[in-house]
């Protein structure tokens, strides 16, 4: 019998041998100045779409639709345009005029430029980059990016979104202030929280309960007051400073681990590498645009979001339901979650909705039985807190399973750092493994001192940051195993030490500052850790040189996406007042941290109830990690189980059981090769629900709609 290797598998290995860069793919200044633009563009526009326009949160969670939007107009339509430029000298120059001459048009006389506009900076890159096209035209050469540089300006984008609204600037800057304009006899913070804050100067005070900032600046000669803001975003430049730092060593520490051992599948990362892999600089077009299979999957998000926005402008035509009547699965179907888990493996995918069946019994039979927490807890698992510490229990054990399977990966990171393993090589690697330890050790000690010096036991101090980067590591781990575009913890780490340890352990100056830690520590649903462990899967088949320039990258798209959006969000505090922008960024948040501190004050022991449900679940964990690895029959993945309660987990686990109900019948009757073929499907309804939400979003920015908000997950 003739033996030889099925066609498939053949297609398979040579995918597998054929690289998404080659060796004419380098970084070059292009690069570094489309992504600066444009990563500037989006830490602007994101906080602008949902507090003027009131629309979608485009920079809220992992998924990042305001970074794949902005990417998709990219390499659908600049770098297209970049490449009929460069054609011709005359294509150039024409382009040049033809741009020019509408920018005067929408601009002229140039006396009432609004300089905070999306629209006015948008316009403004594009005219530079037609000018800046006829020179290079002229000498042969184009601003068009290859693969190498759009990986870059992807891997910038995201790390935007990662700071511009939920992640951290939407809520910092309303958490400094809300404290003074919204205290009252009610809620009693002057009188409860006023005698507790910190030693050094981390709120801002104007000396008028910051009115302006909340109500915006009249025409009568009133002013922002500058002055209030320096200090406190000084202290808090060298905290933040020190966890972005500690949050991108520990991603480039486990890199290869979960990239290269484990092989992990980052769902998240599949979209933008499919767009990066059909880039060619022969073409014009794209080859992600030219697949039949992504138009059709475009289509059914664009058709039911362009519906539902129309339904917005005009009440007579019906808005169209994204609910499925799935019972027990009663929420909404998203399309770009349904495409990112149908990316992932079936048991992984099967096992999360089945834990979340699981999850909503216990919690019924706990409600039956009359076992409850008094706690209150506005995130994680906030209808049965004491669920909530069964699954922080899960996710440290998750954590605890995925360092010591990496034990030996780790062993090597440490020996390298301390120059006793030369045989290591750490070149390929965004920082060398001794920059990367001295910057998770430094991270973590900068940070802890800094909350000894605002008053914060120092134990206590040192506990809490290595709890909230052990937080960090577990929904990392799950993002990128289970593609899950929008989670929290189930306890997070301020409720953990100030509830579960006891406010008495903490002090009342303790408590106040960790609850100012709900900044950064509370939501957890779009963070730098998780966003650079994407971006390395990125740059997988960069050099070693390209790989460091993407550090690079890294960092100015952190300074340009926090500074860009503290701009942003300042003058349109400013501008039109707080009150009336976001209600969540800049009242509901602020006062659920400060109502919170306020209950915790008064003096309390371990809650031994959660503890012991902490180490139940922690339990749970481990068993079901030993059956994973002991047990061939064993069916279920224990990556679902840490966040089978989260109260986010209703609103996608629709989403992740049809992706997985489709994904079994296709496999089942299909078989792997046409599982492969609908891949572009799906991946094609990802990137038209972004944008479709950027398009809607562009609409109502011009005729000044608000509320038009298409999908929600």
């Amino acid at each position: 019998m003739k033996q030889k290797i099925p066609p498939l598998y053949r297609q398979y290995l040579r995918s597998r041998s054929e690289p998404l860069l080659e060796s004419r793919h380098r970084l070059t200044w292009r690069g570094f100045f489309v992504g600066g633009c444009l990563s500037f563009f989006l830490a602007i526009s994101a906080p602008y779409s949902n507090m003027v326009i009131k629309g979608a949160y485009v920079a809220a969670d992992i998924s990042t639709p305001g970074a794949i939007f902005v990417f998709v107009v990219l390499i659908g339509v600049l770098n297209l345009a970049f490449k009929l430029a460069a054609r011709s000298r005359g294509t150039a120059l024409a382009f040049a005029i033809a741009l020019g001459s509408a920018w005067l048009y929408a601009y002229w006389p140039l006396t009432n430029i609004d300089v905070h506009s999306p629209g006015l900076i948008f316009s403004t890159f594009a005219l530079i980059c037609a000018l800046g096209n006829v020179p290079l035209a002229w000498s042969g050469r184009s601003l068009a990016l290859n693969r190498a540089e759009l990986i870059m300006v992807y891997a910038m984008l995201a790390m935007v979104s990662a700071v511009c609204t939920m992640g951290l600037t939407e809520l910092i800057l309303p958490t400094l202030t809300a404290i003074f304009y919204y205290a009252s006899p009610e809620n009693q913070w002057r009188e409860k929280l006023f005698p507790h804050f910190p030693e050094h100067n981390i709120l801002v005070d104007d000396g008028a309960e910051n009115t302006l900032f909340y109500e915006g600046i009249s025409e009568l000669g009133q002013s922002i007051p500058y002055g209030a803001w320096v200090e406190p975003l000084m202290w808090w430049a060298v905290f933040l400073l020190a966890l972005y730092v500690c949050m991108i060593s520990i991603a480039v520490i486990l890199r290869r681990q979960w990239m290269e051992r484990e092989r992990l599948t980052y769902p998240i990362a599949q979209v933008g590498l499919a767009m990066i892999r059909g880039e060619d600089e022969n073409r014009l077009v794209n080859g992600f645009f030219k697949r039949p299979s992504v138009w059709i999957g475009m289509a059914i998000p664009f058709l039911v979001g362009s519906l539902r926005g129309m339904s917005s402008y005009y009440p007579s035509i019906p808005m169209v339901s994204m609910r499925l009547p799935i019972p027990y699965l009663e929420g909404k179907v998203n399309f770009a979650l349904t495409g990112f888990t149908y990316l992932i493996d079936t048991r992984i995918s099967g096992s999360v909705w089945v834990f979340y069946l699981l999850g909503r019994l216990q919690k019924s039979a706990l409600a039956i039985a009359g076992i409850k927490s008094e706690q209150v807890h506005f995130h994680g698992v906030p209808d049965a807190p004491l669920v909530g510490y069964e699954g922080l229990g899960a996710l440290l054990v998750l954590v605890a399973g995925v360092l010591w399977t990496a034990r030996e990966h780790l062993k090597a990171v440490w020996l390298k750092a301390l120059g006793r393993a030369p045989h290591v090589d750490d070149r390929d690697e965004i920082l060398s493994y001794r920059s990367a330890v001295i910057g998770t050790l430094g991270g973590i000690a900068v940070m802890t001192l800094w909350l000894w010096i605002m008053g914060t036991p120092l134990w206590v101090s040192f506990f809490f940051i290595v709890l909230a980067m052990m937080i960090f590591i577990g929904i990392t781990r799950i993002i990128a195993e289970a593609g899950l575009a929008t989670l929290r913890t189930p306890v997070n780490a301020p409720d953990f030490v100030v509830m579960g340890l006891g406010s008495s352990l903490v002090g009342p100056t303790g408590v106040f500052n960790l609850s100012m830690t709900y900044i950064w520590a509370d939501e957890v649903r779009s963070f730098a850790m998780a966003t650079c462990t994407n971006a390395l899967k990125l740059i997988e088949d960069m050099d070693a040189r390209s790989r460091r320039l993407v550090f690079l990258a890294l960092i100015l798209a952190l300074l340009i996406g926090t500074l860009g959006s503290f701009w942003m969000i300042f003058h349109a505090a400013y501008r039109y007042g707080g009150i009336n922008l976001d209600y969540w960024f800049f009242k509901a948040g602020p006062a659920i941290a400060y109502d919170n501190a306020v209950r915790n004050l008064e003096p309390a022991g371990i809650y031994w109830p959660g503890i012991g449900f902490l180490f139940g679940g922690g339990g749970i964990m481990a068993l079901l990690y030993w059956a994973r690895h002991r047990l061939s029959w064993w069916p279920l993945h224990p990556i679902g189980f840490p966040v089978a309660a989260v109260d986010l987990m209703p609103h996608i686990i629709t989403s992740v059981f049809v992706a997985w109900f489709i994904k079994v019948i296709i496999l089942r009757y299909g078989g792997v090769n046409f599982y492969q073929r609908t891949q572009g499907f799906f991946l094609g309804m990802i990137a038209g629900q972004m944008l479709t939400l950027g398009l809607w979003l562009i609409i109502d920015y011009f005729t000044g709609h608000t509320g038009n908000f298409l999908f929600s997950w």
